[in-house]
């Protein structure tokens, strides 16, 4: 059942996430003059952009999104949009189902609800897609290999002081050797007897 809900989770996210990016990506190049170094990207044009105009670029359906800095600026905007994603749901067959369902589901957007005919070019029209599938992986890949370290671990790091019982390794349930109490948590003292734990 939670693969159903991150499928559904990776799916809204990337449905409703990328054309904000692709949107924020266009501001920023204003905002910081990137035209003054040659990056033009022209998904707007100064009149309002509909959400069936910004799709369509994010598909690589318009002749325009298909030259120069607007096709990896839609690269950049898949692969940005899933590396938050990837972080955000943490589940490698939701996000790849993810991926692809959600430019299905632009497409269906499209095609029925708009009634626009869409052109794609092999393999152009596809490369963002495998922009967003290799850094879902490599997020994945890296989450899997990183240890993350426990809160005494950092708190050691921070210089703070704690006794060594804090960082002894426990496997539970301990049974304690006085009462035979169950204990299933890392306690210090049996909940029964009141015998110290850590003496046995």
């Amino acid at each position: 059942m939670s693969g159903i809900t991150d499928y559904l989770k990776a799916l809204w996210m990337g449905f409703i996430s990328l054309p904000v990016i692709l949107v924020s990506i266009q501001f920023l190049a204003t905002q910081f003059n990137l035209s003054r170094f040659g990056v033009f990207i022209t998904l707007y044009k100064g009149v309002p952009l509909s959400i069936n105009y910004i799709v369509r670029w994010l598909l690589l359906s318009e002749p325009e999104a298909l030259h120069g800095y607007n096709f990896w600026a839609i690269v950049i905007t898949w692969s940005i949009g899933w590396l938050f994603i990837s972080d955000w749901v943490r589940n490698i067959r939701a996000n790849i189902s993810g991926i692809f369902s959600t430019y299905l589901l632009y497409i269906l957007y499209l095609a029925l609800y708009h009634r626009i005919a869409l052109k794609f070019l092999f393999p152009d029209s596809f490369i963002p897609l495998f922009g967003a599938f290799v850094t879902t992986i490599i997020i994945y890949y890296l989450r899997r290999f990183k240890r993350t370290k426990t809160f005494f671990e950092k708190l050691r790091e921070a210089g703070i002081k704690l006794p060594e019982a804090y960082f002894r390794k426990v496997k539970l349930p301990i049974v304690c050797n006085e009462c035979g109490a169950i204990i299933l948590s890392n306690s210090k003292y049996c909940w029964r007897c009141g015998k110290d734990l850590e003496q046995q």
